[in-house]
C-alpha cells in the first residue's frame, strides 16, 4: 500500500471535503444539495450514568451498594408484577375508536362492537389501508434503452472486461438508482443518431444520475460503502464519462468523471473493497496491448511533423504551469508518432494519467475554456487524438465480446464534435494558431476515415 501511495502527489490525496469532487456545474437547472462540512464535525460522547466502566457513588443514608441495588431490583420485579396482572387483554390494533379512546379490547365485529352496542354509541373504525400499486420507475422506453446497452453500447474500458459490462453491472443497477439513471442515459445519448426525440431522455438520465451519485459522495463520510455500492460507484462515472463523448460540450464533463473514477477507486482502494473490474488498479493496460501495437506502422510523417510544429508554436502562449506542461505532454506524444506508435500509445495513456492526478485547484484550471490559451491546447489534443486513432483503435482488437449491431466507431466521433466545438471558440486573435487543428477538422468532414479510423 505504501509504494502504491508514493505514486499520488500530496494534492489529490487529501479531500478533506467531498465537495472537492463536484458535479454541481452540471446541476444548474436542478436545486443543490449541501454537502457536509467537515470542520463541523461531531464531539465524542460522554459515558452515561449507567455505563458499565462508571463507579456506584455510595448511598447517602450509610447503607450498601449491594443493598440499594437489591431493592431497586425488588421494586422493579413488583412494579412489572402490578403492571402484568392489571394486563387484562391483548393490544387490539384495528378495534373501534371508542373502545380505543377507552383502553379495552374491541370484539371488532362488524358493523358495531359488543362494547357500543352495550353502552348505546356510535361504532366506528379506522378505513382500512388501501393496496395502492405503485408507478413503475423505468418505462417501456427505459427497457429499450437498457436493452441496446446490454447489447451494444457498453462500454469498452475497462479493457477485456465487457463480461463483467453486460453481467454483473446489471445486476448491480438494479440496486443503484444512480447506477441504473447513468446506464440508461449513456444508452439513449447512443440511439439518439437514430431518434432525436431521445435527447430529452438521456438527459433526464444523465441528471437524475448526476444528482444521486452527487447525493451519495456527500453522504460517505456518514454512511459505510459496501463493495456493490462502491463498484456502482466506480461504474457510474465510467457510465458517464462515456456519455460525456456524446455531448457537443461534454470535454470538460468527460475529463471530470474520469478522475471521478481514479478519487472513488482510490477511496476503495484504502478501504481494501476489490473492485468488481480486475483492470481497474493494476498497470496492465500496456501490457494488454503491446502484442497489438508493438510492430504496427507509423502514421504518415507529415501528419505528425505538423502536429509537433503546431503544438510547438503553442508555446509562447502558455503563462500558467499547467498550460506549459499541458503543451509538454502533448508535444511528447506527437514526437514519439516519428519514432514508434506503441511508445506514442504509451505516451498518450501518460498524459491522462498526468492531468487525473492533478490537484483539484489545478485541474479547474485545465477544464476552464475561458481562456484562448486552453481551448487552444484543448484542440489540439482533440486533433492529435484523431491523427493517432489508427493506433488507438487497437483497443477494441481487445473485446472479448463484441456488440451484436455492426460498424461499431466507438466513442470517437464525438470526439470529432469537440474539436468542432473547440475550434468554433478560438478568437480572431488567436486563428493563427489553430490552423492546424482546423485542417484536421476539415479532412474528417471529407472523409471520417482519413486518418485510418475503422467505422
Amino acid at each position: 500500500m505504501d509504494q502504491m501511495l508514493q505514486h499520488f502527489p500530496p494534492g489529490i490525496l487529501t479531500y478533506p471535503d467531498p465537495s472537492e469532487f463536484d458535479y454541481s456545474t452540471f446541476l444548474q437547472q436542478t436545486e443543490d444539495i449541501p454537502f457536509p462540512d467537515p470542520s463541523h464535525s461531531t464531539s465524542a460522547g460522554t459515558i452515561s450514568e449507567s455505563s458499565p466502566g462508571q463507579a456506584t457513588p455510595p448511598s447517602s443514608d450509610g447503607q450498601s451498594t449491594s443493598a440499594v441495588v437489591d431493592m431497586s431490583v425488588t421494586r422493579r420485579q413488583s412494579a412489572q408484577k402490578q403492571r402484568l396482572e392489571r394486563r387484562g387483554h391483548t393490544k387490539s390494533r384495528r378495534g373501534c375508536y371508542n373502545c380505543k379512546r377507552r383502553r379495552i379490547k374491541c370484539q371488532e365485529t362488524r358493523p358495531a362492537c359488543g362494547h357500543c352496542v352495550k353502552t348505546g354509541l356510535k361504532c366506528e373504525y379506522p378505513s382500512m389501508p388501501q393496496i395502492t400499486h405503485q408507478v413503475p420507475l423505468f418505462s417501456l422506453q427505459d427497457m429499450r434503452f437498457f436493452q441496446h446497452f446490454l447489447t451494444q453500447c457498453y462500454p469498452h474500458h475497462p479493457l477485456k472486461q465487457e463480461e463483467i459490462w453486460t453481467h454483473e453491472i446489471p445486476c448491480i443497477a438494479h440496486n443503484h438508482e444512480f447506477l441504473m439513471h447513468a446506464i440508461l442515459g449513456f444508452a439513449a445519448s447512443e440511439l439518439v443518431p437514430t431518434d432525436s426525440s431521445f435527447i430529452q431522455a438521456a438527459m433526464n438520465h444523465r441528471i437524475k444520475a448526476i444528482k444521486a451519485i452527487k447525493k451519495r459522495l456527500s453522504e460517505s463520510a456518514r454512511a459505510q460503502t459496501s463493495y456493490e455500492e462502491a463498484n456502482a460507484l466506480v461504474a457510474t462515472c465510467f457510465a458517464l464519462t462515456f456519455q460525456s463523448v456524446c455531448l457537443e460540450d461534454g470535454l470538460a464533463e468527460y475529463m471530470t468523471f474520469i478522475r471521478g473514477i481514479l478519487i472513488v477507486g482510490m477511496q476503495m482502494m484504502f478501504k481494501g473493497i476489490k473492485p468488481i473490474f480486475e483492470q481497474l488498479f493494476e498497470d496492465q493496460q500496456n501490457e494488454m496491448m503491446e502484442p497489438y501495437l508493438r510492430d504496427l506502422p507509423l502514421i504518415q510523417r507529415g501528419w505528425a511533423d505538423a502536429a509537433v510544429e503546431a503544438i510547438s508554436n503553442l508555446r509562447p502562449l502558455c503563462a500558467e504551469p499547467v498550460e506549459v506542461e499541458y503543451c509538454e505532454q502533448l508535444l511528447g506524444i506527437a514526437e514519439k508518432l516519428n519514432v514508434n506508435s506503441f511508445d506514442a500509445y504509451k505516451s498518450n495513456g501518460r498524459q491522462y494519467a498526468w492531468w487525473m492526478m492533478l490537484p483539484h485547484s489545478t485541474f479547474q484550471l485545465l477544464i476552464n475554456l475561458d481562456r484562448q490559451s486552453m481551448i487552444l491546447l484543448h484542440a489540439h489534443w482533440i486533433a492529435l487524438s484523431q491523427i493517432m486513432a489508427f493506433i488507438t483503435e487497437r483497443e477494441y482488437d481487445l473485446r472479448e465480446k463484441m456488440p451484436t449491431a455492426s460498424g461499431d466507431a466507438g466513442p470517437a466521433p464525438g470526439f470529432v464534435k469537440w474539436l468542432k466545438f473547440l475550434n468554433a471558440r478560438v478568437d480572431y486573435e488567436h486563428q493563427m494558431y489553430n490552423q492546424w487543428p482546423l485542417w484536421v477538422e476539415a479532412q474528417l468532414d471529407k472523409d471520417l476515415t482519413f486518418f485510418g479510423r475503422r467505422l
